[in-house]
């Protein structure tokens, strides 16, 4: 009896077909007498009829994933989910409502992986055909439902069912000293929480953004202000932005473009004064025995460690933005301050819809660059270490590790180890410093 195999994809990257597609998989069915009966990868791609077994790849996210999902249920003897997307929902849950196949259909078998490893298919297979059983989950784990929620206060969330539990929140948390996410439960039932499932305003929240900058799915986001910037702009109600130099250097270091070219973007955009603006130029400068604190995140997290004592000379900038204008920023804590904020990371998506080849670059109408040097803190051990909690010069405390070039509102950048982004980012900075200074 010849045996019909089907290999089915949902949303996903393909990658476990990939992984099948040799010599090893297709002389093994030649050997076992398997014949494909539909698998469009490897040009298989008649209707789907009816199959003894089919392969099913990716997760559900749309009505189509449901549509083929169930005809390939329907007709099929065994299905079998492939993979980590078919059984668990995989990474893209980041990218909406994905749901594992057994959300939706029954599942007689499983093949776990990211990809699958080609001998556990093949022993699947072979015994199906030899008619022996196949023990669901064989020696591992079975999957199992966690049960899951939203951590949502209006302006930070987490949805813990899109979570993939690597703990870049957690330790990034930490390091900057607010410590509020942490795994809670265990073993296959962990999950990654504020203590006691509370809002992030009452658990201690600075509000840095960097738990969102961090996560490598999606599960931490927080609520943009872009669409309502952009159609603001376009009614003529918002006319100009002012850009942190850090928001710029970012931005043309994570789209591989010169800070001109940033600026030449966001005219295009709408913003009809584009103003390159260093807060600590509208701040006057204390000669010394003085901490600045560059944004609200400070302020919150200095209050929480006990560190704002009298022996510290504590100064905010307290920035004022004119009617008219959007502040864009590394920092997602202004969004406390501020009536009209957006991040590097809002605007790197509206900046990615042009054609970068064409922009020849412009530059700002204004430039506010701070004229005084400053050293910078970027840690409270830092801090803390000072003598006496006195200090001899004008500190600037930026808690974000790296500083406010890694801030909590930072674009993403791809394909680099994060001490490079720094550095290339630290470059672009300097470039526009000293063609304005």
């Amino acid at each position: 009896m010849v045996l019909k195999l089907a290999v089915v994809a949902l949303s996903g990257c393909d990658g476990c077909q990939y992984n099948l597609v040799t010599d090893e998989f297709f002389s093994f069915l030649k050997r076992r007498g398997i014949e494909i009966s539909y698998w469009p990868l490897v040009g298989a791609s008649k209707e789907f009829e009816a199959s003894d077994v089919t392969l099913v790849e990716g997760s559900v996210i749309s009505e189509r994933d449901v549509e083929v999902l169930k005809k390939a249920r329907e007709r099929s003897k065994y299905l079998v989910a492939m993979g980590t997307c078919a059984l668990l929902g995989g990474v893209q849950g980041g990218l909406g409502l994905s749901k594992p196949v057994g959300s939706y259909v029954s599942v007689d078998h499983y093949v776990r992986g990211c990809p699958v490893t080609i001998s556990e298919v093949v022993d699947l297979l072979d015994k199906i055909a030899l008619g022996r059983r196949w023990r669901l989950g064989e020696s591992r784990f079975e999957y199992v439902e966690r049960g899951a929620g939203v951590i949502n206060d209006g302006l930070l969330l987490l949805d813990q069912d899109k979570c993939i539990v690597c703990g870049r929140c957690i330790d990034v948390c930490a390091r900057v000293g607010a410590k509020v996410l942490n795994y809670t439960y265990r073993g296959i039932n962990t999950l990654i929480s504020t203590p006691y499932g509370e809002p992030f305003g009452k658990s201690g929240c600075v509000y840095c953004g960097l738990c969102a900058a961090y996560c490598p799915v999606g599960a931490i986001s927080y609520k943009s202000n872009m669409e309502k910037v952009i159609s603001e702009v376009s009614k003529g109600s918002i006319s100009e932005i002012l850009v942190e130099p850090e928001a710029l250097a970012a931005l043309a270091e994570s789209e591989n473009i010169t800070p001109l070219q940033v600026v030449e973007g966001l005219k295009i955009l709408g913003f009809r004064r584009v103003v390159v603006f260093d807060p600590l130029s509208q701040v006057e400068l204390p000669r010394g025995n003085a901490i600045l604190l560059r944004s609200p995140a400070e302020r919150e997290l200095l209050q929480r460690a006990s560190l704002g004592s009298e022996k510290m000379n504590i100064v905010d900038i307290d920035l004022k933005i004119p009617p008219g204008t959007v502040y864009l920023t590394q920092c997602f804590s202004w969004r406390f301050k501020l009536p009209r904020v957006i991040t590097s990371r809002e605007i790197q998506l509206a900046l990615r819809r042009l054609n970068y080849a064409t922009l020849r670059g412009d530059r700002p109408d204004e430039v506010f660059l701070s004229k005084r040097g400053v050293r910078r803190v970027s840690s409270l051990e830092e801090l803390r270490a000072i003598p006496g909690g006195r200090v001899s010069e004008t500190l600037v405390f930026e808690l974000c590790p790296g500083g406010c070039l890694l801030g909590g509102g930072q674009p993403v950048s791809d394909g680099k180890k994060l001490s490079k982004i720094l550095e290339d980012r630290k470059n672009k900075l300097q470039e526009l410093l000293t063609a304005w200074t």
